[in-house]
């Protein structure tokens, strides 16, 4: 608020966001995070596949070359430290021409300059044997080992409960309308009626980054969305892999993915459209066709049992060679831009918040380590992980462990009501599905979504009618019907 100031305000609370302030929290700082939506990795952060790529893909002497094997290589600590899910999978390239044998061939140089380890070249047969249902026609494929997978938006929460435990404040529900560095070297931000002050600014606000700096009257760069159509398909398919796959990748995209999910769903993603409206993440008929018919090229008798389609956009910087827009402002100092933030983002996410925290240290933040930073965070319990002797120990301590919730995913309103009290805590249903899968399951919330609303309503003392979907305006009961009770 306006009688504090923070040294630090983050604007923006996806998972590049939430990895700023988290490494900020490292240091004795007074930071805050700003986030316009009422939950966190509400955008790009949502709307994406988890892979971790290891970096042989990008370009060498680009940001995303330094930033992306780095990041990779420090997300198997983070999992340990902040009790995010990990799951390790590995990615093949699958070359079906000579001219992607050859692409495979300059990935293995790219792997090699940025130093990603682990990665091969395999022939056919190999391939085959370690995914049977490939495609006949592939002659091989770039296999790199250490690939794994995340739920990013899991990583966003963890990022910041960690962050806010350390003494951060992770402020949601903060719509940023207006920014000025004004004569006493303060930002001045206005937000949702709020008013903040900050010595420095980071932009991380993904999609909408080059608005938010024209607030602060900066006009260096242009943001434009590339649009992806994502499907989730049901767990226990007939076609399961164990690797995510990927054809030889085109100038401006990796293709068409299969990508099994640290949860046991497998995801094909995603299209890539750019497009003029940053709010538009619909849908589309052709684009779910696009993904059928990649997956089919990878696995020709894949087992295709869709559950659920999405779509996000990735915030790309135009005239900028397809990488990363990470520095300090030309016209006003102090504003870092964190912006054009596409994949892979969510596997350079870390070394990125590195990355940006030096680069304010070199603006003047003064990084004092403090000495009480506590690196760790206790996840919450998942029931359905549990053995039974756990289960019934938790049930013991807390009989709400005993009432299911969401049937597909065993979901318990134990851990519905410990993600709406601890932590950043969830207001929204969708919010709560993010931390713990009730809805994300088979039915996709058609048993469980009224439970979660009077849940919802009960801990947080609001009519059921207030509760929302995700957004503000997104009202999910208008009143009874015909009397109901």
């Amino acid at each position: 608020m306006k009688d504090k100031i923070y040294d630090v305000a983050v604007i923006g609370g996806g998972i590049t966001g939430t990895g700023v302030i988290h490494e900020l929290a490292k240091y004795k700082l007074e930071t805050a995070l700003l986030e316009r939506g009422l939950d966190l990795a509400v955008g790009a952060t949502k709307g994406n596949g988890g892979v971790v790529h290891p970096g042989y893909d990008p370009h060498p002497g680009t940001l995303k070359a330094k930033l992306n094997p780095a990041g990779a290589r420090m997300y198997p600590r983070l999992s340990k430290e902040l009790g995010f899910g990990l799951r390790r999978t590995g990615t093949l390239v699958v070359a079906y021409s000579d001219r992607d044998l050859k692409k495979v061939d300059e990935l293995l140089d790219n792997a090699a300059v940025n130093g990603v380890e682990q990665v091969e070249k395999i022939n056919a047969a190999q391939l085959r044997h370690r995914e049977p249902h490939i495609n006949p026609a592939a002659l091989g494929a770039l296999l790199a080992h250490t690939t794994t997978m995340i739920d990013p938006f899991e990583v966003a929460i963890a990022f910041a409960e960690n962050a806010q435990d350390n003494g951060a404040d992770i402020l949601t529900g903060q719509n940023v309308t207006g920014i000025s560095k004004e004569d006493d070297g303060l930002f001045h931000i206005t937000a949702s009626g709020n008013q903040y002050l900050a010595r420095f600014v980071v932009d991380a606000a993904g999609i909408f980054a080059d608005d938010v700096a024209a607030m602060a009257g900066i006009h260096e760069y242009r943001i434009q969305g590339r649009h992806g159509n994502l499907v989730v398909m049901d767990k226990g398919l007939k076609t399961p892999i164990q690797t995510v796959m990927f054809p030889c990748p085109g100038p401006d995209t990796k293709g068409i993915a299969l990508i099994p999910t640290v949860s046991g769903n497998t995801l094909i993603g995603s299209t890539a459209t750019m497009r003029s409206d940053k709010n538009d993440v619909s849908n589309d008929a052709e684009g779910i066709d696009e993904l059928v018919a990649g997956a089919r090229h990878l696995i020709p008798g894949a087992d295709i049992r869709i559950i659920r389609t999405f779509a996000g956009q990735r915030p790309v910087a135009l005239d900028n060679d397809n990488d990363f827009y990470i520095r300090e402002s030309e016209t006003v100092p102090g504003f870092i831009h964190a912006a054009g933030i596409q994949s892979p983002g969510a596997a350079s996410s870390p070394a990125v918040a590195e990355y940006v925290v030096s680069l304010l240290a070199d603006a003047g933040l003064d990084l004092k380590p403090d000495p009480d930073y506590d690196p760790f965070r206790q996840p919450k319990p998942d029931f359905s992980t549990l053995s039974p002797d756990e289960q019934d120990r938790l049930i013991r301590q807390d009989p709400a462990y005993g009432q299911i919730v969401c049937r597909c995913e065993t979901v318990t309103e134990g851990e519905i009501v410990a993600a709406i009290r601890e932590g950043v805590g969830a207001r929204t249903v969708e919010a709560v599905k993010r931390r713990t899968r009730a809805g994300m399951g088979r039915c996709q919330s058609g048993f469980c979504q009224s439970r979660v609303i009077d849940i919802l309503a009960r801990e947080l003392g609001i009519p059921q009618e207030d509760v929302r979907l995700e957004e503000e305006n997104a009202r999910i009961l208008y009143g009874k019907i015909k009397g109901a009770v």
